[in-house]
């Protein structure tokens, strides 16, 4: 199970962004899929199900199973399109703040057993037309049903798309997102997003005004504020400038958090002993003023603690990229962050980081990030149709502070093919 989401995981971030052509693609593998073998399914549902037969099956769960992949062939492209922000430049459609959904990489959905095939197919629909890859589990009183959709789904699917797994196997699976359906609650969704936050500070970055940034938002609550960056990505050659700019934004004077004392103190220390002993070269500014320095670990490793626990204080490791690509894939090694900062003006590289990350937010140059609208936990109830692609998404805020030079509003295509592209930063 850890090999196969693994690889689902490594093939999802290959496809970002996921095209519209893709998701009805999916979608419509599915119908068919159901459509194809409508009488197999039927029998299979009467089969599990004592008090149904094949014929009620057919209108109370294939019809509508059919029916609500149509809806959301037909719908995707609408509910793919950003909300703009509010403001002029928003509603002259010319840059500014907007939303976009974001698919959130791997889904396992756990089938229930009542009208099992309209439900799952529901979610289903409501999960792939979002854009992510499913690992699907059969109640233990499916057993004809989980049969035969295990025998089909590779007719129509690759396993990296969509795979069947023992009915178990969900809870330790490690998958981004797992819908576990109770008939009485209506089918609670719970996600986790806790990875570290990191700044990718890109070569076209004016490093001053970026290390002035960086270093304020650090500062808040003595490095504790949890849209604080924790990590840097910066390119090999031009480590030591930003490390340099760093200190010196960090040595201006100003009032801070004191230093934690006691036990998180200590842990510091030892985060701080660790990276020193794995190589790392450790920066201390502490201005007048300030109760609490700042330090900036040069040569962060991924072994080091800094780089794999929490961090909740006043340290900023500097983890070197070669390409932005590089940076990207380091990011993909860990959760999805709650946001993600990036500093630098090459446009097509802006666009290449929007493309191919997952956040709960993202800011360019430094634009404020809005803390209340951002959640690292979310439990959501599943639903139909629009509601439902948004409870498979990660909403992404936008904050683009000017009007030149940044990406517009994009928006999902009206096409009908399959061809069709994802929405496109222009």
């Amino acid at each position: 199970m850890g090999r196969m989401l693994e690889a689902q995981r490594a093939a999802f971030f290959a496809d970002l962004p996921v095209s519209l052509g893709l998701r009805r693609d999916r979608l419509r593998r599915l119908a068919l899929m159901i459509g194809e073998n409508a009488g197999a399914l039927c029998d299979a549902l009467a089969c599990d199900q004592p008090n149904q037969d094949s014929e009620s099956a057919e209108l109370t769960e294939v019809a509508p199973a059919l029916a609500a992949l149509r809806a959301a062939v037909d719908g995707v492209s609408g509910w793919m399109r950003a909300e703009k922000g509010q403001g002029l430049l928003a509603r002259l459609g010319r840059g500014g703040s907007y939303t976009e959904y974001l698919p959130i990489g791997v889904v396992g959905v756990a089938a229930p057993a009542p009208m099992a095939l309209l439900r799952t197919a529901s979610v289903l629909a409501s999960a792939l037309a979002a854009g992510n890859r499913i690992v699907l589990a059969f109640d233990a009183a499916s057993p004809a049903l989980a049969r035969l959709v295990d025998e089909l789904a590779p007719r129509y699917f690759d396993a990296l798309e969509l795979v069947i797994v023992p009915g178990g196997a969900l809870a330790d699976s490690g998958c981004d997102l797992i819908v576990m359906s109770e008939p009485e609650a209506g089918g609670d969704v719970t996600i986790a997003r806790s990875g570290k936050s990191p700044a990718i500070v890109g070569r076209s970055a004016d490093f001053a005004k970026a290390a002035d940034n960086i270093v304020a938002r650090k500062r808040l609550r003595g490095g504790r504020a949890p849209l604080a960056p924790d990590y840097l990505l910066v390119p090999d050659e031009r480590e030591e400038a930003v490390a340099s700019w760093l200190w010196r934004a960090a040595m201006q004077s100003g009032a801070s958090d004191a230093m934690p004392a006691g036990a998180d103190r200590e842990r510091l220390t030892g985060l701080l002993d660790d990276a020193r002993a794995r190589g790392g070269e450790v920066m201390t500014a502490e201005p007048r003023g300030a109760d609490t320095p700042l330090y900036i670990v040069r040569h962060a490793s991924d072994d080091m603690l800094v780089m794999r626990e929490e961090i909740g204080g006043p340290i900023l490791p500097l983890r070197n990229y070669a390409r932005v690509e590089d940076a990207i894939a380091v990011i993909h090694r860990r959760s999805p962050p709650i946001a993600i900062y990036y500093y630098g003006r090459d446009t097509a590289e802006r666009r290449h980081v929007l493309e191919r990350t997952l956040s709960s937010a993202i800011t360019i140059d430094g634009r404020i990030l809005s803390a209340a609208k951002i959640d690292r936990d979310m439990t959501l109830n599943v639903a139909d149709g629009e509601a439902g692609y948004r409870r498979f998404s990660q909403a992404r805020q936008v904050c683009s502070p000017r009007l030149f030079g940044l990406p517009r509003v994009p928006a999902g295509s009206g096409g009908d093919d399959l061809g069709d592209a994802a929405p496109a930063l222009r």
